[in-house]
C-alpha cells in the first residue's frame, strides 16, 4: 500500500469537507459561569483558532552530516513512575526521544501505542468521557475544550506538542519532503523505510503496520485531532487527522515546556425571549425588506429569504449557478449527481443572497449553534442540545415544542412540519462518496448539522437564511502541507538491441542494476504451443507482445536468455521502492516501471527504461482434447475494453509466479493460477 493510498476512506472524506479548522484556547479558565443575567448584550463570538504556517517552500534535501555532533542527548526521570526517558535537543526544541509510557506498558522494543487524544490531552481526568465529549447543564460539549497549551499526560515541565511545534520540528529537520528520513530510527521500519536518525529522535513505527502517528494537542471542530505521520514507504513527514476517540497506534512524544490542565469553558445562558432591537435590510433586487438581528456580532436575517417569490430553494437555486463543471471553485459533478472530487472552495459563497450577504457555511452554523448555547469558545463544538430552543420562534411549532427565541432568530417550520432545514454552502461526501450538502436542521427538541445526498433528493428544497459579510466569520484557511517532490526523469540512456533468429523479431534491451532485460514484451509464437494476442494493443497481435500460459512460458525465451528469477524481479521492485522513497514519496508505486505512453489514464515515469505497457492478461478454458473453448481478457467494459495491467512471468523455485503493475500505480508479486491464465514475458540475459 502506498502512502497516498493508506487510510484512503478517511482521506477522501476529509478532502471534501473543505477547509480544516484548528483551535487553541488561550487561557486557563476552569470555572463555569452559569446563568449570566444578560448574555446577549455584551458577548461576541470569540475565536481561538490557529493555522499552520505556509509549507509550500519545502526545503531541498539538506543531506545532514549525521554524526554524534548532531545528536544532543539528555535524560529525564518521570517522578510519577520513575521511568527514565532519553531526550533530544533539536534546534531550539527539546523533545522526549522515546514514546511516553505513562499509564501504559512496554512490550520488548515497542510500547503499547493506544493513546486516544482525550486520554493524552488529560480530558478524562478533567471530566470528559473517553469518547471525547461531555454534558454539562444539558449542553453537549465536543472535543473537550482543554486549556492550551495542554500538559495532558506529560510530566511537569513537559506538554503535548501543538501542530505549530510539529511544524517547527519538521522545518528544522529538512522540511516535509525529507524530515521522515532524518527523524526515523535506523532500524524497525520495513523495506526501505528506515531513517538515519540524525538528531536522536529515534522514531520507531507504532503498532500500525509501517506507520507512526504522534498526537498533537490541536483538534478540529469536526472532532478530529491533528497528528504528525510517518510511513515506511517514503522519506516524508505529513500531517494527518484521527478521531479523538481513536486509540489504535497513536503515540505521544512530549516537548519541554510548561503546559496547562483543565477545561476552557465559559457558559452564559440566555433564559428569556429576545427583547432587543432589530435592524432591516432592503434587497435591491426586488425591494423586499427583511428584519435582521445581531447575534454575538454577526448580523443574520431574522426571517427566511423570499427572493423570486419563493421561500424554499433547490440546490442549484441556492448556489445560484448551473450544475455543470467546477463552478464556484467548490465541486466537480459526476454524472447525474454522482461521484465527485472536491475543488478548493472560495468562501463565502454569495449564492442567492443579496450583495454583501452570503449563504452560511456549515462552520458558521456551527458557531451560531454553540454561541446560543452560551459558549464563549464556541467555534470548537459541533452541536449543543439547547440550540433548538434558543433559535425557535415562540409560536408555530406543533405539540408544544415552541422555543424561547432568545436571540431573535425566529426559526419556524412550514406546512405543519415539526422541523426546519436551512441550506449551508458546504458540500460533504455521503455514503460511497456521493455528492451531498450539509444542512442546519432544527427539530422539535434540538438542532444539528446533517448531510443529505443530493442525488437521493433531486427535488430537495429548503429555506435560506443569509448572513452579512464581515471579518473573522470564516474558518482559518488550511490545507494539508504540500511536498514539492523531486520529479522523476524518464530514462534517456542507451538501449541495446537483440534479434531473435527464430522469427526475426528485434527487441530493445536495457541494463538495470547489472541485469540485462528485454524492454519489449516477447512476441515469439511457440511452435505447437498455445499463445494469445495481448489484451492491450488492438492494432497488432504482436504490437505489445504475446501472452503465454505457464507451460509455453518455460520454453519461450531465445537461446542465451531466460525467464527472470524471483530475486531479479524482487530487485527490480526494490529499486523502484528505494527511488520512490528518495524522491519524496510523491510517485505511485509502479509508476517508475511503467511506460510513458500507452496507459489509458495516468502515464508512467519509466525511470529505468523498463517501459511496461498494459498488455493485460488472458483467461482461457480447454476441453479434454486441449482445444481452447473459451478465452477472455481482463478488460473493463466501462473503460471501453481497455486492459489496465502489465503482467510478467518469473521463476520462483520450481514454479512460475507473476508480477503485476496496475494502471493506478501499484505493484504486486504473487502466485499465479496453475492453469487457465496467460501473461507477458520479459526475458533476461543469462
Amino acid at each position: 500500500m502506498d502512502l497516498i493510498c493508506c487510510k484512503c476512506i478517511k482521506f477522501k472524506i476529509l478532502g471534501v469537507l473543505g477547509a480544516l479548522i484548528f483551535f487553541s484556547a488561550c487561557q486557563d479558565n476552569t470555572a463555569f459561569a452559569l446563568g449570566d443575567d444578560n448574555p446577549s448584550a455584551s458577548r461576541t463570538l470569540v475565536f481561538h483558532s490557529s493555522s499552520l504556517p505556509d509549507t509550500s517552500g519545502n526545503a531541498v534535501d539538506p543531506k545532514f552530516n549525521c554524526s554524534d555532533s548532531t545528536r544532543i542527548i539528555g535524560e529525564f526521570t518521570d517522578v510519577r513512575d520513575g521511568h527514565v526517558y532519553k531526550t533530544a535537543k533539536i534546534g531550539n526544541q527539546v523533545w522526549m526521544a522515546e514514546n511516553l509510557l505513562h499509564k501504559h506498558e512496554e512490550d520488548g522494543t515497542h510500547s503499547i501505542f493506544d493513546y486516544s487524544w482525550n486520554e493524552a490531552s488529560g480530558g478524562v481526568e478533567a471530566g470528559c468521557p473517553a469518547k471525547g465529549y461531555f454534558v454539562l447543564e444539558d449542553i453537549t460539549f465536543r472535543n473537550c475544550p482543554m486549556a492550551m497549551p495542554a500538559q495532558g499526560l506529560c510530566p511537569d515541565g513537559w506538554r503535548l506538542p501543538t501542530a505549530d511545534d510539529f511544524k517547527t520540528l519538521i522545518e528544522f529537520a529538512g522540511g516535509f519532503k525529507y524530515a521522515g528520513k532524518y527523524l526515523k530510527s535506523t532500524i524497525g521500519w520495513d523495506g526501505v523505510g528506515n531513517g538515519v536518525d540524525c538528531f536522536g529522535f529515534n522514531l520507531m513505527p507504532s503498532t500500525k503496520d509501517g506507520f507512526a502517528e504522534i498526537l498533537s494537542s490541536d483538534a478540529r471542530y469536526y472532532a478530529d485531532v491533528i497528528t504528525l505521520g510517518f510511513s515506511k514507504y517514503t522519506a516524508n513527514a505529513f500531517f494527518w487527522t484521527s478521531p479523538t476517540d481513536w486509540s489504535s497506534g497513536n503515540i505521544v512524544r512530549c516537548i519541554q515546556g510548561e503546559g496547562k490542565k483543565g477545561l476552557d469553558v465559559q457558559i452564559h445562558r440566555a433564559e428569556n425571549t429576545y427583547a432587543g432591537a432589530f435592524d432591516s435590510l432592503t434587497d435591491a433586487r426586488d425591494g423586499h425588506v427583511y428584519k435582521t438581528v445581531d447575534i454575538g456580532g454577526w448580523v443574520w436575517m431574522a426571517e427566511n429569504l423570499t427572493y423570486g417569490s419563493k421561500e424554499n430553494y433547490t440546490y442549484e437555486e441556492m448556489v445560484n449557478a448551473p450544475v455543470t463543471g467546477c463552478y464556484l471553485d467548490s465541486l466537480i459533478w459526476g454524472d447525474d449527481y454522482g461521484m465527485w472530487n472536491s475543488c478548493s472552495a472560495e468562501l463565502p459563497i454569495q449564492g442567492i443572497c443579496p450583495d454583501g450577504w452570503h449563504v452560511p457555511s456549515s462552520y458558521e452554523w456551527n458557531v451560531l449553534s454553540a454561541f446560543v448555547n452560551g459558549l464563549d469558545y464556541a467555534d470548537v463544538f459541533a452541536k449543543g442540545l439547547l440550540t433548538g430552543s434558543m433559535l425557535k420562534s415562540t409560536t408555530g411549532w406543533p405539540d408544544g415544542k415552541n422555543g424561547i427565541d432568545a436571540y431573535g432568530f425566529g426559526a419556524k417550520p412550514t406546512d405543519g412540519k415539526s422541523e426546519v432545514r436551512f441550506w449551508s454552502s458546504t458540500n460533504a461526501a455521503t455514503e460511497f462518496y456521493w455528492f451531498g450538502n450539509i444542512f442546519f436542521e432544527i427539530g422539535a427538541d434540538s438542532a444539528k448539522l446533517k448531510t443529505y445526498q443530493i442525488a437521493q433528493y433531486h427535488s430537495l428544497e429548503a429555506p435560506v437564511r443569509c448572513l452579512k459579510d464581515g471579518e473573522n466569520q470564516l474558518p482559518p484557511p488550511y490545507t494539508y502541507p504540500s511536498v514539492d517532490c523531486d520529479k522523476p526523469t524518464p530514462y534517456s540512456g542507451e538501449y541495446g538491441s537483440f534479434t531473435d533468429e527464430r522469427d526475426g523479431n528485434v527487441y530493445r534491451t536495457v541494463d538495470i542494476d547489472g541485469t540485462v532485460w528485454f524492454v519489449d514484451n516477447l512476441k515469439y509464437k511457440v511452435p505447437d504451443g498455445l499463445t494469445f494476442c495481448n489484451c492491450g494493443d488492438t492494432t497488432s497481435c504482436d504490437g505489445w507482445g504475446r501472452l503465454y500460459p505457464s507451460k509455453e512460458a518455460k520454453e519461450a525465451c531465445p537461446a542465451g536468455w531466460r525467464l527472470p528469477l524471483f530475486d531479479e524481479m524482487k530487485r527490480l521492485k526494490e529499486l523502484e521502492a528505494q527511488t520512490h522513497y528518495d524522491l519524496g514519496g510523491c510517485v505511485d508505486n509502479g509508476d517508475l516501471l511503467r511506460a510513458v505512453d500507452g496507459w489509458k489514464y495516468s502515464q508512467g515515469k519509466d525511470m529505468f527504461g523498463f517501459g511496461a505497457v498494459p498488455a493485460g492478461l488472458k483467461y482461457y478454458s480447454q476441453n479434454e482434447s486441449s482445444e481452447v473453448t473459451e478465452e477472455y481478457c481482463n478488460v473493463r467494459p466501462r473503460e471501453n475494453g481497455s486492459a489496465t495491467h502489465a503482467t510478467f512471468w518469473f521463476v520462483f523455485g520450481k514454479m512460475l509466479d507473476v508480477m503485476e503493475l496496475y494502471g493506478g500505480g501499484s505493484i504486486d508479486m504473487h502466485s499465479a493460477a496453475s492453469k487457465g491464465v496467460a501473461y507477458s514475458i520479459r526475458c533476461v540475459k543469462e
